[in-house]
């Protein structure tokens, strides 16, 4: 009977399951991990209070999950930075830094107070879950940062745990950093088994600036979310009006620069467009009132901002309204984002900028922008789109986004391979 016990695995997110931060990510994914493993998830970073957290909404899901507080007094982490500077590794990143000549004692602060929030998380982590050195389990980090750092600079403690962790985008690329920087990312390295990445292009990028041999210690492995069944056929029958409803979907912040689609969609004179975005953040306010200023005045032109919504709300969206493009004008993409691999997954065409993996999800079937678009641009592409919307080229471009994300973006396909590989990890 012992032979058949699913191996341990320790799943540690920011706030999932009990916030929406993570919701369209490890959601799809977590049913693939529990069929194969005994999980027990681990929310480090809650985005709400955790005294509004209701722990039996959770565990009627069906999900073992427990939380481990963020906060921290001055003693806390005066105490946490203490151990710290005890620690190899805060010195060879410090002799990093200074060789670098560049922000020096900003990102020497940076990575004290980085290795102080990972002694703060290791130590927590430790009690939460009684590891010793006896423990045997597969410890799984959704992001690469300082928890995935806490856990692997005690490594050598607990001689049968291993570690694996997934890396996404601002844990990886140096411009995500407050000053120019990731901290830790070789001393992090040595701790794991496999490093995974969501994109090939995020491979590349790390590969090259640490000087990694391609072997199979790194991954790529895509995210992916469910097949919807729909035909092209399907959309042809439920295509009805001309007017094309363009959706977005993001957190409204200066990265995404959502302003760059209210310039476009000012500039579109003939075609009837319906806009609407889904998300929220700081911006909302000052986009609302830009639209209000650029767009009040455009009778061609409806939208709304309907604000955060699940992951199941924008689904249902997609299946109750007729979707006839989706866009994304972001800065920066380092991964597949899911927002784009929903419109692929129900045929819709895709309007984005050629940042990123962003240029292999759009070949055939949608516009690709510039990197850094004009509104003028912006406003080419939507005309052109709505233009074309519903001839054969437009169904083309339908069917050319279900092929791809068959090809690329099939949960069940994606998670089952990817599960296998944590498994055989385990053996």
């Amino acid at each position: 009977m012992e032979q058949d016990r699913k191996p341990d695995m320790y799943l540690i997110t920011q706030d999932f399951p009990y916030g929406p931060i993570e919701d369209s990510f490890v959601k799809p994914e977590y049913p693939y991990l529990r069929e194969r493993f005994h999980v027990s998830v681990i929310a480090a970073e809650l985005s709400v209070p955790e005294e509004s957290v209701s722990e039996g909404a959770v565990h009627e899901q069906g999900i073992e999950a427990c939380m481990i507080s963020r906060r921290q007094g001055i003693r806390d982490k005066l105490f946490s930075l203490m151990r710290f500077l005890c620690e190899r590794d805060c010195y060879t990143e410090i002799a990093a830094i200074i060789k670098s000549r560049q922000k020096i004692w900003q990102r020497i602060y940076r990575a004290l107070m980085f290795g102080a929030a990972a002694e703060t998380f290791y130590r927590r982590l430790k009690k939460k879950i009684s590891l010793t050195k006896e423990t045997r389990a597969l410890f799984y980090f959704y992001w690469f940062d300082y928890k995935c750092f806490g856990l692997t600079m005690h490594r050598h403690k607990f001689p049968h745990i291993k570690i694996i962790a997934r890396t996404h985008g601002y844990e990886l690329y140096d411009e995500r950093e407050l000053y120019g920087k990731q901290f830790f990312k070789p001393q992090t390295d040595a701790g794991l088994e496999r490093l995974i990445f969501a994109a090939q292009y995020a491979k590349s990028y790390y590969l090259k600036k640490y000087r990694r041999q391609d072997d199979e210690k790194y991954p790529v492995y895509r995210l992916g979310v469910s097949d919807r069944r729909v035909t092209v056929e399907d959309r042809r029958k439920a295509q009805n009006g001309q007017e094309l409803l363009l959706v977005s979907c993001s957190g409204a912040n200066q990265m995404k620069r959502i302003h760059l689609i209210i310039e476009g969609l000012a500039g579109v004179k003939d075609a009837a467009v319906c806009w609407v975005h889904m998300g929220d953040g700081k911006e909302l306010d000052a986009l609302r009132s830009l639209a209000e200023d650029k767009l009040a005045d455009k009778p061609n032109i409806r939208y709304e901002f309907t604000g955060s919504l699940p992951n199941a709300d924008v689904v249902a969206y997609y299946q109750k309204h007729y979707v006839g493009c989706f866009i994304t004008t972001t800065q920066t993409e380092g991964g597949s984002p899911v927002s784009v691999q929903e419109a692929l997954s129900f045929g819709v065409p895709v309007i984005a900028v050629a940042v990123g993996e962003l240029a292999q999800m759009v070949q055939g079937n949608g516009i690709l922008l510039s990197e850094n678009p004009s509104g003028d641009e912006i406003s080419r592409a939507i005309e052109q789109m709505s233009l074309c919307y519903g001839t054969e080229s437009y169904w083309q471009m339908c069917e050319r986004s279900l092929a791809i994300f068959r090809e690329k973006f099939d949960a069940q396909r994606n998670f089952s391979a990817f599960a296998e590989e944590l498994v055989q990890i385990m053996q």
